[in-house]
């Protein structure tokens, strides 16, 4: 697992990776926060779908602790968008990247995976993320705001920092507002969502 020398300083600091699709305005907003959280940050310029492959499919050597996926999505998937004609896109279908290409190319032992494009959370898409043998896969279920994502992860990093414990993160940040319960957070078993009421409800596989 990616541990940079930051993880043995004396005030120790958390690893979080960030792969940034498209324009990474949001991406870089989150990289500031977390910086702000004393936090130390990898970001992947994501330019092509073999890029974004490439990361999520590290291994267990060099897969980070926390991977955040800035991205825009559709039903599950990722958007990518068009290409010159040299760029390899067998691995999109109408400029999108399906879970099932994801489910057969994630490699990422251990990780944390936040994903914030809209519907990266429905259950196709966990499921296929966690083919990648990730610790956990957090991500909404319906289309929501960049503002609602930066909101959930400025949160849910917050409280981990104090609590080092996921599901609290997790639960903290999901309960801020309707948005943020959409924020399923999956694990090897089945995933976990918040009632409107607030009430903590999980589905197994």
């Amino acid at each position: 697992m990616w541990k940079p020398v930051d993880t043995r300083f004396y005030a120790k600091r958390l690893p979080v990776a960030i792969a940034a699709i498209d324009d990474g305005g949001e991406a870089n907003f989150i990289r500031t926060v977390l910086e702000q959280f004393n936090m130390v940050t990898l970001f992947h310029a994501i330019g092509t779908p073999e890029d974004f492959l490439q990361v999520i499919g590290q291994g267990e050597e060099n897969a980070p602790p926390y991977l955040i996926i800035s991205a825009h999505g559709d039903k599950g998937g990722i958007i990518f968008g068009e290409y010159i004609e040299e760029i390899d896109v067998s691995s999109l279908h109408d400029e999108v990247m399906l879970p099932e290409t994801i489910g057969r190319s994630i490699n990422l032992p251990g990780t944390v995976v936040i994903n914030t494009s809209c519907s990266g959370g429905v259950e196709a898409a966990g499921k296929a993320f966690m083919q990648g043998n990730l610790k956990a896969y957090i991500s909404a279920d319906i289309d929501v705001s960049g503002e609602a994502a930066a909101l959930f992860i400025m949160h849910f990093f917050h409280q981990l920092i104090k609590t080092e414990s996921l599901e609290e993160a997790w639960q903290h940040a999901a309960a801020y507002d309707e948005e943020s319960r959409s924020y399923r957070l999956y694990v090897p078993d089945g995933f976990y969502q918040l009632t409107p009421e607030g009430q903590c409800n999980k589905t197994t596989y």
